[in-house]
């Protein structure tokens, strides 16, 4: 897989496989959205994903919002590949069987930028 040919859903598969089973925060969706719309807007860098440039956030509310990545992460949680086991549904974290399905070979330029998009999502998305 390269920047080229990622989409958002690989991109999130592959960034919460370089999280492990950190729990996640779920229920407030902003440190997502957030984390995305500065993926988006940061510089261009080598390995950056093309599908970035095609996102759109509306900025009808308190943070910039993305409908596809909602709507994604909320199939990952109705379908069982995240797991919630807080009845409030705050925290959600990688079903391991899954995670184990989802690896893949990187090409090097996108590694190294999920690579750094991990290391702010560790601390914007940990709970």
């Amino acid at each position: 897989m390269n920047s080229n040919d990622v989409t958002l859903g690989d991109f999130v598969q592959q960034l919460l496989l370089q999280l492990g089973d950190r729990q996640l925060r779920f229920k407030d969706e902003r440190p997502w959205h957030e984390l995305f719309y500065n993926l988006k807007t940061g510089p261009e860098t080598p390995g950056k994903p093309a599908f970035l440039r095609d996102l759109f956030f509306d900025w009808n509310g308190e943070y910039p919002k993305n409908r596809e990545l909602s709507e994604y992460l909320h199939a990952l949680h109705w379908t069982g590949c995240m797991a919630a086991a807080n009845p409030s549904y705050d925290q959600v974290k990688l079903n391991e069987d899954v995670g184990n399905l989802w690896r893949t070979e990187l090409d090097p330029g996108l590694s190294q930028f999920l690579t750094g998009a991990a290391q702010v999502a560790r601390i914007q998305l940990a709970v």
